[in-house]
């Protein structure tokens, strides 16, 4: 089935309104309609943004309108921050106004498990339709940065759209991935926290990941589905076409019921999601690091489908480290031909075993043309599709922070660190960096500047090994049955 046309017009005034009306705002600023507000104007001061409350007249300096009917001109998305029982009035209100995209942060439906909760969703959900549909309730809303929209509290967001998709059943999950993305170098074109899904909900937003041509990589956090064939459909067409990466929460009987206590959803039984995961070819993720750590992958490393690496170390003990890392991600450790074994022996010191992948480089501060010919020499052999560099300090300034200048003469000093960007480059083949995190500040700053560096250059960092090889092994699964499937 191919991409939903209908969905991409729907779901418009979400991600690029023209402009927002804010439903529930107080002189309270602790409250949501208030910190929703304060997060929209400041991250997006450029779009037409007006508060509404029917009690006070102004609000961080800002006139603030009594209702709807009174703003100055038409918006097209309202967000409505008021108690439960108000809340189905307020739509009313917004849907004869014109309005065609609502989201409601306020609680108090169905995750309440009470009868008056369910029923005021269900009111709720009664008055969407296409032209007005509704994310939430019990939500933090939608974070656009090429349209100039936030959740709560996602003021500090980056302002640059990437390639990345993320749907999220809890509004805190939202907005700690967005967070995290900003560690692991890549950008958000679009994340929705859409709560207890009365309107809108994981099957829609599958279908607008697909058909949207910016995004490239789909990311989910689910707590349980209600149109369960719908959502494998869905997820099965999304993951044919992109890498569609999903944490299932809720799964032991404890999270089960977790689930229900915040969405009302049915969490759904753990053999149940093993086939669903292999029937759809989408990727488990089994927690926030483990979703991060893979989009990672899939935004900075170039694609491949082979599954030997070579592991590059700057210590015995990390090699070891790593063989048991690459052996627990279901990947393969490279073997070297003759002529490979030959060129490694001459390059590595007395101490190393140059016949044996992972490479030991003996210390943390191989001297940089050192570092190079054993890059070029493994990139170049034909017997492996990644490198991963581990335990090697890769930096200039690095090493002087951690005492080791000497280590490094100074007309070798402004190419080292490009070294891993010029092998990824001129074999196109991914390359990771492993560093982990100091605890010493400078330690700590230099490690981030030289994160971003190797992102923006197609390099993915982590912090420890196995993030790095269960990382790869999703990858490289990935493209590997989608290449089967291709080829029959």
């Amino acid at each position: 089935m191919g991409p939903d046309s209908n969905i991409l017009s729907q779901m418009r005034p979400f991600f690029n309104p023209r402009a927002i009306a804010v439903l529930g705002v107080s002189k309270d600023l602790w409250k949501f309609g208030s910190v929703i507000y304060g997060s929209i104007r400041n991250f997006a001061p450029q779009i037409p943004l007006y508060p509404v409350n029917s009690r006070i007249s102004e609000l961080m300096g800002e006139k603030v309108y009594p209702s709807i009917s009174d703003l100055p001109e038409e918006v097209d998305l309202a967000v409505i921050c008021l108690p439960a029982p108000l809340v189905p009035e307020a739509v009313r209100e917004c849907s004869a106004h014109g309005i065609s995209a609502v989201e409601v942060i306020s609680g108090g439906f169905g995750e309440t498990g009470t009868a008056e909760g369910k029923r005021l969703q269900a009111e709720l959900g009664s008055l969407a339709g296409p032209g007005l549909r509704i994310v939430g309730p019990n939500c933090f809303g939608v974070y656009s940065p090429a349209g100039g929209v936030t959740i709560i509290p996602g003021s500090g967001y980056p302002r640059i759209a990437g390639s990345v998709g993320f749907m999220a059943q809890s509004g805190a999950l939202t907005d700690v991935f967005c967070k995290l993305s900003q560690d692991h170098g890549f950008y958000i074109n679009q994340a929705v926290s859409y709560g207890n899904a009365c309107d809108i909900n994981e099957v829609d937003l599958a279908k607008y990941f697909l058909a949207d041509e910016k995004t490239r990589i789909a990311a989910a956090y689910i707590e349980g589905v209600r149109a369960g064939k719908s959502f494998f459909e869905a997820v099965q067409n999304l993951a044919a076409a992109k890498p569609t990466i999903i944490w299932k929460a809720g799964l032991s009987p404890g999270g089960a019921k977790a689930v229900a206590s915040h969405t009302g959803s049915l969490a759904g039984s753990e053999a149940v999601w093993t086939a669903f995961f292999k029937q759809t070819g989408a990727i488990q993720a089994l927690s926030l690091e483990d979703l991060s750590d893979t989009v990672s992958a899939f935004y900075h490393l170039p694609t491949t489908r082979d599954n030997r690496v070579v592991a590059i170390c700057g210590a015995g003990g990390f090699a070891v480290a790593a063989s048991d890392a690459c052996y627990r991600a279901g990947l393969s450790l490279a073997s070297f031909d003759e002529a490979t074994h030959a060129k490694l022996t001459s390059i590595l010191p007395p101490a190393s075993s140059a016949t044996n992948n992972p490479l030991d480089c003996v210390n943390p501060f191989p001297s940089p043309s050192m570092l190079r010919d054993i890059l070029e020499t493994v990139a170049s052999s034909g017997s492996t599709g990644s490198i991963i560099i581990d335990k090697v300090t890769m930096s200039v300034p690095m090493r002087h922070i951690l005492g080791h200048s000497r280590m490094v003469r100074s007309e070798e000093e402004p190419w080292l660190e490009e070294l891993p960007v010029r092998i990824r480059n001129q074999f196109n083949m991914p390359v990771l960096v492993v560093m982990r995190d100091g605890g010493d500040p400078s330690y700590d700053s230099e490690r981030r500047r030289l994160s971003k560096y190797y992102h923006e250059n197609g390099v993915a960092v982590y912090s420890t090994t196995q993030r790095a090889f269960d990382a790869l092994a999703k990858m490289i699964k990935y493209y590997k049955r989608k290449g089967q499937n291709n080829d029959r």
